[in-house]
């Protein structure tokens, strides 16, 4: 909540020097029946690359006693809600997310749990995403990557196939204005119609 609402394309809240490498993610939003949804409202937010979120503390987790120390960290960072444009079309400048760990040293229930399965006790690379527009139901996801080997982890079940998505690297930085090469992702949300939303929908 109150996070900073910015219009496609856009870069989400960083710090100057935000570490990790940096990723372009764009699509568009439509409706299952194939038309585009302007305005569409994305609210994304990830773990930074060294594995913190941000705005939050390990108390915010509770019971799971997640470790998160967000200090020093602005409360927004890489957090915003994107409204799309015209088109239904959005892009977003951020970086590679880290990995989110469920602290296994610590005798919450998941950590237990997990160790009791003989599992890691890490999450897949994701960037959550509430997608949300008028007429339409919302969609809470995550975009997950394709060559991450934690994808075919079984700690939270198995990722819709649809949800990996494979980066492509660009060694032409400077074209976009970036000292070090980065990464783009292409990721289409598909929302479904409400009842009084296929109503008006004209036919």
């Amino acid at each position: 909540p109150g996070a900073p609402v910015l219009h496609s394309p856009a870069v989400l809240p960083m710090r100057p020097d935000e570490p990790g490498e940096p990723l372009i993610v764009s699509g568009t939003v439509r409706t299952t029946t194939g038309d585009p949804l302007p305005g569409a409202a994305l609210e994304i937010w990830q773990i930074d690359a060294n594995n913190v979120y941000s705005g939050m503390e390990t108390s915010d987790f509770e019971p799971l006693n997640i470790p998160n120390d967000s200090t020093g960290i602005p409360a927004d960072n890489l957090r915003a809600r994107i409204i799309a444009d015209a088109d239904g079309r959005y892009e977003f400048r951020t970086v590679m997310p880290g990995t989110e760990t469920f602290g296994l040293a610590t005798d919450s229930p998941l950590a237990t749990l997990t160790r009791a399965l003989q599992l890691q006790g890490l999450r897949p690379l994701h960037i959550h995403a509430i997608v949300s527009a008028d007429g339409c139901l919302p969609l809470t996801t995550q975009i997950y990557f394709d060559g991450d080997p934690l994808v075919a982890s079984t700690i939270e079940g198995a990722i819709p196939a649809d949800a990996v998505k494979t980066t492509t690297r660009h060694d032409d930085h400077h074209a976009r204005g970036f000292d070090q090469p980065y990464r783009t992702l292409t990721y289409d949300f598909v929302l479904r119609l409400t009842a009084e939303g296929a109503t008006a929908t004209p036919q």
